[in-house]
């Protein structure tokens, strides 16, 4: 499994949570094939190395505290070394989050074979070390229309090997694993491809894991992948937790591809008809829309950073910062893959991983979301096109030029008259906002940028 290298950059984030890929063993592949929290990645699982893998993970991680989550594809951090206190998993428990798969296995494309570890599978459902026979999968088909509730839940999804999740024997070994992973010291789950389950199946195992680690359900952290109408998720997962709602993501290029305020959908009503905020985990791109053009990328450039800039200040969701890896095409793997593993993250330039949650202007805008919390969008502000402007109640505001041309535009703001650092151009309070004593605040946005403060970041408090 790869690695994450210099564990301590989380800490000022303060993120709620890092999802980590699933520490489960794997048909490896050097292609995209074997991105990790893709449901096309062929896995056999055991739990081997799960308890020491995640407990490394928490151990980097201990000292983040809550706010936002930032989804970092194939995060896996090494412990810290030398002395200190003596770690202590469940203090942390609030920390990492364990993306898992329960709907399948190992595709039928695989006669059989070994995993990383050596675990045997093959394509009858053989699979020993994670306690499976062929009497736990449903009958090979292939999902023959997407109208169909029982083909989607019952069949194949992309020739994968489907998990009965209605029998009781196998909603004992996914409810053991889920009770093992929160016992290692995580908060919670994504969970892979839920559309591919029956709703009721999804709640009796989330039951079972309350209920065997001794948990409220409400306690669990637990969001969902459905990809596709986002009625459908309302309307028979939200039972069970959050959803990802992928036509927030979708939106969000449509709209910085074209005009923010203009169009037949501004940005300020972004969330219209789609999923409540309270359930909605939100995101610009992952690793399933990265590749197909539905969704903005890295190599959106401007656009993109832009786009998690509003992500992150506009009150709606759940928002997930992806980080992951560069592509050429749609089969790149990760940069230097092998048939037997993935290297380790490096940050550094040219190193061919896209790090988002380093790059300035996010991580900035991360402390923006946290100190703008659960103050009400306030005090919007648009040209009718590709320059908008709002806040959070007396907390926080941000401007985003989405045009070609820098603009300088005076704003009405909620915020106590003082100078304010621009945190989206810099950490260091290089460049800096003024706000008369009346709100207003006078500001030069370049093309394609933003301009975002906050009351907790302003030149004294950078001193300090």
């Amino acid at each position: 499994m790869p690695v994450f290298k210099a564990s301590g950059f989380f800490v000022p984030m303060r993120t709620t949570h890092i999802p980590v890929s699933p520490d489960w063993y794997t048909v490896i592949l050097q292609t995209y094939a074997n991105r990790e929290h893709g449901e096309v990645t062929k896995r056999s699982m055991t739990m081997g190395a799960i308890a020491r893998r995640i407990t490394r993970v928490i151990t980097a991680v201990v000292c983040v505290a809550v706010s936002v989550g930032v989804s970092v594809a194939t995060l896996h951090v090494p412990t810290r070394e030398g002395g200190g206190e003596r770690f202590n998993p469940a203090r942390y428990r609030s920390d990492v989050i364990a993306d898992t798969v329960i709907n399948h296995t190992t595709g039928v494309d695989k006669t059989q074979g070994t995993g990383t570890a050596g675990s045997p599978y093959d394509n009858k459902g053989y699979f020993p070390e994670a306690g499976y026979t062929p009497s736990d999968f449903h009958a090979p088909c292939s999902i023959w229309t997407y109208r169909d509730a029982e083909s989607v839940w019952n069949c194949q999804v992309s020739g994968l090997q489907d998990l009965d999740t209605s029998s009781p024997h196998v909603r004992d070994v996914l409810s053991d694993y889920f009770v093992k992973l929160l016992d290692y010291g995580v908060a919670g789950f994504r969970v892979d491809a839920v559309k591919h389950m029956p709703p009721e199946d999804v709640l009796a195992i989330k039951k079972l894991v309350a209920k065997k680690s001794g948990r409220s359900m409400n306690d669990i952290w637990w969001t969902q992948e459905v990809i596709g109408d986002n009625a459908e998720a309302a309307e028979i997962h939200l039972k069970t937790g959050q959803v990802n709602e992928f036509q927030y993501a979708y939106r969000l290029k449509s709209l910085f591809s074209n005009s923010l305020a203009g169009g037949s959908l501004s940005i300020k009503d972004i969330p219209q008809n789609i999923t409540d905020s309270g359930k909605a985990s939100v995101f610009v791109t992952n690793w399933d829309t990265e590749r197909n053009n539905m969704t903005l990328t890295y190599k959106d450039g401007d656009a993109y950073r832009l786009a998690n800039a509003f992500m992150l200040a506009y009150p709606y969701g759940a928002p997930n910062v992806f980080s992951g890896y560069e592509f050429h095409d749609t089969d790149s793997g990760a940069s230097g893959a092998t048939a037997t593993s993935v290297p380790d993250i490096d940050c550094s330039k040219d190193s061919g991983w896209s790090c988002t949650e380093r790059w300035p202007d996010v991580h900035g805008m991360v402390g923006w979301h946290n100190v703008a919390g659960d103050a009400p969008l306030s005090d919007w502000q648009d040209d009718g096109d590709n320059m908008i402007a709002f806040g959070r109640g007396g907390r926080a505001f941000i401007a985003i030029n989405n045009s070609v041309r820098t603009r300088t535009v005076t704003y009405h703001t909620a915020l106590p008259a003082g100078e304010y650092c621009d945190v989206y151009a810099s950490a260091d309070c290089s460049g800096s906002v003024h706000v008369r004593f009346d709100g207003d605040a006078t500001l030069t946005v370049p093309a394609g940028s933003a301009v975002a403060f906050h009351i907790a970041a302003t030149p004294y408090t950078v001193r300090q």
